[in-house]
């Protein structure tokens, strides 16, 4: 029998952004504050962990960002009554800012990330450059590495598939559950915005009501950071067929998962 686990998103800091990144070309003035999370896999033999976080800058080539850096981390996991040294597998979802930071605090871990966002990271396209942190890349070589490829086998019941769109080798994590597969998208998908284009509002990471002019007439939206459109459409298209409702997909920053577990107890 495949094992089955639970999954906690867990707030490993906040990001102050426009409407405009997290759905491509809109509202470019309406700004509010999303999580930066990271994912505990809970169950079976191994303690998994899916990001590490962001860089402790609080103003990091222009973003407004809070509680990030190592404090941010130790008290997300410190949520789920786990500590850094306690993580055994560490999955990167990609290599940007506020997904691969704080790679040290991990002393026990074995890290697994995409063979192809490993090469893109080192060369990504210029507009990119800001949101990739490349002097992480030579301390993650130093670690107990794994470049993997799509439908990579982390653990029973764990794989890891290659989903291109925002990144060229980002990677989704496919968890088995009570309910079925869950889908974590990492930010091929950023947020509920992306995935229900209908949406007319929503509250954010602090609490406040924000309302939004809908994108109806579109399965999924793009988030403003891409490197390929048409890449992205496929791959939402292809976590939607494995998780097999919109409700198993769990996205990158968005607020309404943030705390809690799924399958939801």
């Amino acid at each position: 029998m495949t094992t089955e686990y639970k999954i906690h998103p867990i707030e490993v800091g906040l990001i102050g952004v426009s409407k405009a990144t997290m759905t491509f070309n809109c509202q470019a003035d309406l700004g509010f504050t999303v999580p930066i999370l990271a994912f505990y896999i809970e169950g079976g033999g191994k303690k998994i962990l899916v990001d590490t976080g962001c860089v402790d800058d609080p103003n990091f080539h222009g973003f407004s960002l809070e509680g990030v850096g190592p404090k941010g981390v130790e008290k997300g996991l410190a949520s789920v009554g786990a500590k850094p040294e306690d993580i055994d597998i560490v999955i990167i979802s990609h290599f940007h800012f506020d997904h691969a930071a704080n790679i040290g605090m991990f002393p026990n871990a074995q890290f697994i990330l995409q063979k192809k966002e490993w090469e893109y990271a080192k060369r990504p396209i210029p507009v990119q450059n800001g949101v990739y942190v490349a002097e992480l890349l030579p301390q993650l070589e130093s670690y107990d590495l794994i470049l993997a490829d799509d439908g990579y086998e982390v653990a029973d019941g764990v794989n890891v598939i290659c989903v291109p769109g925002h990144t060229m080798g980002q990677q989704a994590t496919v968890v088995n559950t009570s309910e079925g597969k869950y889908v974590l998208s990492g930010d091929l998908l950023y947020m509920q915005l992306n995935m229900y284009c209908d949406t007319t509002e929503f509250i954010d990471a602090r609490g406040q009501k924000i309302e939004v002019v809908p994108n109806p007439g579109h399965a999924f939206y793009p988030p403003g950071i891409h490197v390929n459109l048409t890449d992205f459409y496929d791959s939402a298209w292809r976590i939607l067929k494995i998780a097999g409702s919109r409700k198993r997909i769990l996205p990158g920053h968005d607020p309404f998962i943030n705390g809690k577990c799924f399958p939801e107890k």
